[in-house]
């Protein structure tokens, strides 16, 4: 088959996956060409030479909007953002449309989830959407739709400047939930990482979906030699807010006797939340390290070498963290929430807990002087991963599913 695949991703796990679902369609023998702003995700993603990568700009403005586009907004108008992606994304479709493809294979689009190029062709069409656009549905850490704490004074001017600005953001929002439901029906079939995912979508949507797992390249993740002289524990994820590395944090010092260091692992940060947990850890003498934009090679000996794991994420909807820990040999601690529950079992290679430090400290200690129920683990963990979670049984899934979405 001729395969157009569509995505708007940067570094990280889901532009990972899209990597292994490309790698595995290729050497299905089928003819794979991508479309993106930026089709490698700047270099992240390493894909087969034969496939073709087309870049289409997407021009996204990051100004105050105008007073014409609030007013819009208020009458339910698409943003001059929204409209930018939409002509980035007809310019792609009328690409591929030259190109005679047999079917779109679309992954998400990190600003919208659910993206618009389903929309403009009649080629048979696949979505892998990673999640929902979960600022819209989720409380993170508020909900965007409460009301206002604060009640303020009707004769104020403040109120009147507050109402007409909060009309306008809702207004916005109201929108990006119309055209994002539209976008996710726009597609023949919508595959999700878990079925923690399909129930996401699900409570987001009220439509179906279909769980097709992904996999972990055990060539690359699998125990090296790696010997540190500070004990330390691995979170692996951006330094961002939803990652929850205050948790970890918080863990960490509640261990008692030496505590090891919290080394966390990343590409993208957010500067003002990685300065905040700087000043915890240190309050909390806990010793804090961020590597950024690390090599596999060096991740791999970095996940290797660690105690555990510990997997704080907020709802994360499936994690390839855990399972590349598990395939390098290492155990999970993680949060018993989201797609974790899916890839670690309880006691066999790794801890669900409560996001309570005390409970995740115990765990810790736990692995820390057990060395038996360690070695338990990490045996259990190595096996699991090649049993259940190789890249040749994620190739497998997504081919069968493209196929029986063209017949």
């Amino acid at each position: 088959m001729r395969i157009a695949v569509w995505h708007n991703l940067h570094s990280g796990g889901a532009s990972r996956a899209l990597q292994y679902h490309i790698q595995g369609l290729v050497a299905k023998g089928h003819e794979v060409e991508v479309w993106a702003n930026n089709p490698d995700a700047e270099g992240f993603m390493n894909l087969p030479s034969s496939v073709k990568l087309h870049k289409v700009v997407l021009s996204q403005t990051k100004e105050q909007p105008s007073l014409k586009e609030r007013i819009g907004s208020l009458f339910f108008e698409k943003d001059t953002n929204m409209q930018e992606m939409i002509e980035h994304c007809q310019k792609c479709a009328s690409e591929i449309k030259d190109g005679s493809f047999d079917v779109l294979f679309a992954h998400s689009c990190y600003l919208y989830a659910a993206p618009f190029i389903g929309r403009y062709l009649d080629i048979p069409k696949v979505l892998y959407l990673h999640e929902p656009n979960r600022y819209l549905y989720e409380a993170m850490p508020k909900q965007v739709w409460a009301a206002p704490e604060e009640i303020l004074s009707k004769i104020s001017p403040k109120f009147w400047l507050y109402l007409f600005s909060d009309l306008w953001r809702t207004h916005k929002l109201r929108v990006y939930v119309r055209e994002e439901r539209t976008n996710f029906q726009s597609f023949d079939k919508v595959l999700v990482n878990s079925y923690f995912s399909m129930e996401s979508c699900k409570r987001a949507y009220g439509l179906n979906t279909e769980v097709c797992y992904l996999g972990i390249d055990t060539s690359m993740f699998k125990p090296v030699d790696s010997k540190s002289e500070q004990p330390y524990v691995i979170g692996l994820g951006g330094f961002m807010k939803h990652k929850n590395q205050e948790l970890a944090i918080r863990a960490i010092a509640e261990i008692k006797g030496l505590r090891p260091k919290l080394l966390w692992v990343g590409n993208l940060v957010d500067e003002a939340h990685y300065e905040e947990m700087v000043i915890l850890a240190n309050s909390l003498n806990v010793e804090l390290e961020f590597k950024r934009m690390v090599s596999d090679e060096h991740l791999v000996a970095l996940l290797s070498g660690a105690i555990c794991m510990i997997y704080s994420s907020n709802l994360e909807p499936f994690g390839f963290a855990p399972l590349e820990a598990n395939a390098c040999g290492t155990p999970v601690v993680g949060i018993a929430e989201g797609g974790v529950r899916e890839t670690i079992i309880h006691g066999k290679n790794g801890f669900l807990a409560n996001p309570n430090p005390v409970e995740i400290a115990n765990y810790i200690q736990q692995l820390t002087e057990n060395q038996e129920l360690r070695e338990q683990m990490i045996k259990f963990a190595i096996e699991n991963v090649q049993q259940k979670w190789t890249l040749d049984q994620c190739t497998e899934r997504i081919n069968n599913t493209i196929q029986s979405a063209v017949l």
